[in-house]
């Protein structure tokens, strides 16, 4: 349940992480972090989510005029859904089954947004979904190593 919860976490904070990378670290970074609340998001607007994660993709993936526009579609979609379940599951005690939950979320919309990519950009959004998750499970490994010592 913990690893699922990870990787839900790795997915709402991607556009966070891939703007970091971007050639000004020091604005990108910060800047996106100083909004993003609670450290998911928590204070943005699915409409805002949805334009920081069409940004970043266009980025990345040299999305077309046409194919940004559909990404956007989806973004909303997928981010109004998972707001509505963070909402219906706020409390504590009900977080068990949101994971699940939100897994077939993402997964129903990634499904739609690699219909949109061509064949070289659906590779490479998956190579950047593996590396960002790669670089949460380094962090958490390390978060729990200082843990440990203290």
């Amino acid at each position: 349940m913990k690893k699922t919860l990870v990787i839900l976490a790795a997915f709402f904070l991607t556009a966070g992480a891939a703007s970091a990378q971007s050639s000004d670290l020091t604005t990108a970074g910060r800047g996106n972090r100083m909004g993003m609340g609670q450290g998911r998001g928590g204070n943005m607007t699915p409409e805002q989510r949805a334009d920081m994660q069409t940004q970043r993709l266009t980025k990345e993936l040299s999305l077309t005029a046409d194919q940004s526009t559909k990404v956007r579609t989806i973004a909303l979609a997928e981010n109004q859904e998972l707001q509505a379940l963070r909402a219906k599951f706020s409390s504590a005690d009900s977080r068990q089954g949101a994971g699940q939950e939100m897994k077939a979320v993402r997964e129903k919309y990634d499904a739609q947004l690699k219909a949109v990519l061509t064949p070289e950009q659906v590779t490479k959004f998956d190579q950047m979904r593996e590396d960002q998750l790669d670089k949460r499970k380094d962090k958490m490994q390390g978060a729990m190593k200082k843990k440990a010592k203290a």
